[in-house]
């Protein structure tokens, strides 16, 4: 490892692989039901209504949170456009700086080669640059528990009060951004190191019965705000973040599984290095057992970031991913030096070797059958393609750990986690953005067919999405309402003025039977197939005119 971490050509490689994942295809990709979608559409609310306290956006208000993600992704739009691109630009940057500060933080308290080990390692990962590619708040909450966990064990180790500063501010900025997840990993890694490290003393001088209260003000300060002109909005919003998800009394929109469910996620997320995962989880465990300092705080990290949530009802991927830099540095710091007879878990690493390839082999066989299945032959040419490269570079690399190679074994599976991010984007998800992206093309077609002036009606007979209404904005502005009532959308089409609806198959149907029944047609008929995309069910929208230019 330590010749790979030395090797500038290797760095380079990796370096500018991951920056050509996190950005691939940012600007073409159409946003994601529902979350993505919802928070964009709250971030163009504020900067078109200048409005930057209360979260509105059209079917989207299951989605409010804290505000400062919607802030960021505004501010974006500020400086970019109202667009794709811009609202993933805060996602991005907060994927970099979580992996910058893990260098310069992790080597002050691991070491250099530890600590751009793990970053070689996160960059690697199947969750990591994908986080940055969909606008949701997990990037940034990342960044902010990492940078307030790192900075709390450096107040500890080194004494100097700007790592305090620095902790209350990640501690701050994660709570406005998502609420309680960040005092859940801060907080309870403190607590913990607490009561098993040995400086334990020095937790006193982080002053929590000050801070504390002070990192808490941004939020409780927007709260007070927004009660004063939405107070139903913040009761809900305590109800549905704190009370159901924390009290057991259900999980939050079926989000639910067993305990173990996050250590089948993570193991995923670091498929890439599942050689060397179950020695580094062994590694770290031998290392508490000795009460060697580092290894309590990152016990304190990964029981906070990963065991805690096994334990809760409502269960979401995303959830766990503040465990993810702890995990990465548990793997960094056991992985052998060089071609070393003396590496202590290389009959475990040889065996998860083997696992790895046939993982790796289910889940092609998987992923050509899926695409299939989805949508037919062409993607399942595509998937074979993807599997004509990941396959080799998969069963080599693994064969090289095996036989004890591990500089080339590391730097194959490293390379094979980015490159299996790289050929996602570039073979598989052009293939699922045509069916997924059916919002976008509806509002496209629709503007384009529409004279001036046009109002669209939304029907109540199809999934209420909030991409719907992101995209007719764009073209139409205010000027699209959504009706349950199909009588009512029938009588504004029979006036004479332009409008245009957009209904489903049920809906469709009534409409056209009643204006036969009345001896009238309608102009335009045009029907939009896509997916629904957080349910993968398929939907088609139809586009309906009774006065066309």
């Amino acid at each position: 490892m330590q010749a790979l971490l030395r090797n500038r050509v290797f760095l380079w490689l990796v370096g500018s692989l991951f920056l050509f994942n996190i950005l691939i295809n940012n600007h073409n990709t159409s946003l994601w039901d529902e979350d993505e979608a919802a928070y964009a559409g709250f971030a163009k609310t504020m900067v078109i209504s200048d409005n930057w306290l209360i979260p509105d956006f059209m079917w989207a208000g299951i989605h409010k949170k804290p505000p400062l993600h919607f802030w960021s992704v505004a501010t974006s739009y500020k400086l970019f456009g109202i667009n794709e691109f811009a609202s993933r630009v805060p996602s991005v940057m907060s994927v970099l700086g979580t992996i910058i500060i893990l260098f310069f933080l992790g080597k002050r308290i691991f070491g250099r080669d530890t600590a751009l080990g793990a970053c070689l390692i996160m960059s690697s990962t199947l969750f990591i640059p994908n986080i940055a590619k969909i606008a949701l708040t997990d990037a940034s909450l990342l960044f902010f528990q990492t940078l307030s966990v790192l900075s709390l064990y450096l107040y500890i180790k080194e004494f100097r009060f700007k790592w305090n500063l620095l902790f209350w501010f990640g501690v701050a900025m994660g709570v406005l951004l998502k609420g309680p997840p960040i005092l859940i990993l801060s907080g309870g890694v403190w607590f913990f190191l607490a009561l098993f490290h040995p400086n334990r003393k020095r937790l006193i001088g982080t002053h929590p019965w000050f801070f504390l209260p002070l990192a808490l003000s941004p939020l409780l300060l927007w709260g007070y705000m927004a009660y004063q002109k939405n107070p139903e909005m913040v009761n809900w919003m305590i109800d549905w973040y704190i009370t159901k998800r924390v009290s057991g009394s259900g999980a939050v929109l079926g989000q639910t599984a067993p305990p173990g469910y996050y250590a089948l996620v993570l193991i995923l997320c670091f498929l890439p290095v599942l050689p060397f995962f179950p020695a580094a989880l062994w590694d770290g465990f031998k290392r508490l057992k000795n009460k060697e300092a580092e290894s309590i705080f990152l016990a304190g990290w990964l029981i906070f970031g990963w065991f805690f949530y096994e334990l809760m009802p409502s269960k979401l991927p995303t959830y766990v991913l503040g465990s993810v830099p702890a995990l990465c540095i548990l793997i960094a710091r056991q992985m052998p030096k060089g071609n070393m007879d003396e590496y202590s878990y290389f009959r475990v690493t040889a065996v998860f070797s083997v696992l790895y390839v046939l993982i790796i082999c289910a889940l092609i066989i998987g992923l050509i059958f899926a695409g299939y299945q989805l949508l037919g032959s062409a993607a399942s040419l595509q998937a074979i393609m993807f599997s004509i490269i990941i396959w080799p570079l998969s069963f080599i690399s693994a064969t090289l750990v095996f036989a004890k190679r591990y500089k080339y074994g590391i730097a194959g599976l490293i390379f094979n986690g980015l490159l299996f991010t790289t050929l996602a984007w570039l073979l598989l998800m052009p293939l699922v953005e045509t069916p997924r992206s059916a919002s976008k093309r509806m509002a496209k077609q629709l503007h384009q067919l529409s004279p001036e002036g046009t109002t669209v009606l939304l029907g109540d007979d199809f999934p209420r999405v909030p991409s719907i209404p992101f995209y007719l904005s764009q073209h139409f502005g205010k000027h699209y309402f959504h009706y349950y009532d199909l009588n009512r959308v029938i009588e504004i089409l029979n006036e004479p003025y332009p409008y245009a609806a957009v209904v489903g198959e049920e809906w469709k149907n009534q409409i056209e039977e009643s204006m036969h029944l009345k001896g009238d047609t309608l102009s335009f008929l045009q029907e939009v197939e896509g997916w629904t995309t957080d349910e993968v069910n398929h939907s088609s929208y139809w586009i309906l005119m009774k006065y066309s230019e």
